[in-house]
């Protein structure tokens, strides 16, 4: 893609954030099914010992995990939740319980009180986006929280982008901090993005 990268992500961003918000709730949660179900079937979730999963939140336009995150508890994996840090480009993740925060962006996050995992910790990162490539690239929210984040993960940690697949696109600007993913979970499939 030629010209000014952020100028492009912001239009790429634009145009993809459009198309998720165009969804109804009901296409979001029929289709968010299906992605669940592609992630809980991942060998990944049952061939190595995870100790833990970093999830998200999901807001009404986005991928939900509520189904996903309720299997992996069942299977004894435990699973955290980003908050921001306030004057910093950084994650951290916590464990909720009845009690959730209202983050800086007006997100639910976990309160600071709740025990927290470190990011070395944590076996496997489900990574929201805007948009995603098929070969691993992801277009976030424009913050950089989440490429700041995943580049203190544990180099055998995972990162599994979720979109729909109208998010789905050919190609992506990307700068040197651009964090990639490993596999991209969809309503149609799991994409392996990578070879570790």
């Amino acid at each position: 893609m030629a010209g000014n990268v952020s100028s492009d992500k912001a239009a790429l961003r634009k145009e993809a954030e459009n198309r998720r918000r165009a969804l109804s709730p009901e296409v979001v949660q029929r289709w968010g099914g299906e992605v669940q179900k592609h992630l809980a079937a991942l060998p990944l979730f049952s061939d190595r010992i995870i100790r833990a999963v970093g999830v998200y939140d999901a807001q009404p336009f986005e991928v939900p995990l509520a189904e996903f995150i309720v299997e992996l508890s069942s299977r004894g994996v435990q699973c955290v939740y980003p908050r921001v840090v306030k004057g910093t480009r950084e994650l951290v993740f916590h464990e909720v319980g009845e009690t959730w925060a209202r983050g800086p962006f007006g997100i639910r996050e976990p309160p600071s009180q709740s025990p927290r995992r470190a990011i070395d910790e944590i076996d496997v990162f489900i990574v929201p986006g805007v948009a995603f490539t098929r070969d691993g690239r992801r277009l976030g929210r424009g913050a950089g929280y989440y490429d700041s984040t995943l580049a203190l993960r544990d180099r055998r940690a995972q990162t599994i982008g979720v979109a729909f697949d109208c998010n789905v696109v050919d190609d992506l600007p990307t700068e040197p901090h651009d964090v990639t993913i490993d596999f991209l979970a969809t309503e149609n499939g799991v994409i392996v993005t990578s070879v570790r």
